[in-house]
């Protein structure tokens, strides 16, 4: 009877890892919070005008070393994956990087594509949770959140996600 007891024990833990297991592997992940900001040249967008396509939000601020490493890796994004990826770098600090500081900033880089200030209540950084920068997140063409990075990431390693997402 002992034995019996102990072997229905060890199938139950298994049946609740297999659970467990396929719940994380299948498991939803989250809608992306739309919102609304101004883009340094004074244009209005909503995160839902890019439905349909995957973007890359890139939450940063100009005086912050890491986020100006960044920049190379996401000038790469730009060059290989052009217009089929939205780019978003959104500055978390709206006081220092004003309109004319962002510009500089997307002149100096020939960043081509939207910059914007975090003037959005609440804060678009806080919807996304964003306690470190550079980060960033990836969105699939359902407005879904696929991935997201905090602190430097390698351009290798935002392509093979994005290439995922685009084929999705």
């Amino acid at each position: 009877m002992e034995r019996l007891r102990s072997q229905t024990g060890l199938v139950v833990l298994a049946l609740l890892l297999v659970i467990a297991g396929g719940w994380y592997i299948f498991r939803p992940r989250g809608g992306a919070n739309d919102f609304s900001l101004t883009d340094i040249d004074g244009d209005p967008f909503r995160l839902s005008d890019f439905r349909g396509e995957v973007v890359l939000l890139d939450f940063m601020a100009t005086w912050c070393g890491p986020c100006r490493t960044s920049m190379s890796d996401l000038l790469e994004i730009r060059r290989d994956f052009g217009e089929d990826v939205v780019l978003i770098s959104i500055s978390v600090d709206p006081v220092s990087d004003t309109a004319e500081r962002l510009r500089d900033w997307a002149d100096l880089w020939e960043a081509n594509w939207i910059h914007a200030r975090d003037t959005a209540d609440p804060p678009v950084s806080q919807q996304f949770k964003v306690s470190v920068i550079p980060t960033l997140v990836i969105i699939d063409k359902d407005g879904t959140v696929g991935f997201r990075h905090v602190g430097l990431t390698p351009a290798e390693t935002l392509k093979s996600e994005i290439s995922e997402l685009l084929n999705k």
